[in-house]
């Protein structure tokens, strides 16, 4: 398949893949933010949680500060940090999506990373077919 093809097929392919790998890298970067982001919310409850409800807090929207009391600033970083955790999950499954599109990609492009080993099952089908011409992306 690969010999027949022109060289700007080739290179749409590789401008393809290295589209998927762009965005499988945005989500896991967002992932990594978002559970960050997470973990401040939980360290920050925690540390609200030890304290006099009653006492003055405040807790930063956008670029203002607003002052409350510890318990109801804890209300709102507990509700922060239960969205973030579904947004953190629901970003997990579109970096598990991305990942098996990006494998999907590959295997139909036969397409083979430098220095990587390719998967045990495209190996065996690639030995069975004698087919080892595809795409290779540096």
């Amino acid at each position: 398949m690969a010999s027949t093809m022109s060289e700007a097929q080739k290179q749409e392919i590789i401008a393809g893949y290295k589209r998927l790998l762009s965005e499988r890298e945005q989500i896991a970067s967002m992932v990594l933010e978002r559970e960050s982001e997470a973990e401040e919310h939980r360290l920050v409850a925690s540390t609200l949680k030890k304290s006099d409800e009653k006492k003055k807090a405040w807790r930063l929207v956008g670029d203002v500060l607003v002052e409350g009391t510890v318990a109801d600033v804890l209300v709102e970083v507990d509700k922060n940090h239960a969205s973030l955790k579904g947004v953190v999950e629901n970003a997990r499954q579109q970096l598990k999506r991305k990942g098996e599109e990006l494998a999907a990609y590959e295997k139909k492009f036969n397409i083979t990373i430098k220095d990587r080993e390719p998967p045990a099952a495209a190996k065996k089908d690639g030995e069975k077919s004698g087919a080892s011409s595809g795409v290779l992306v540096k």
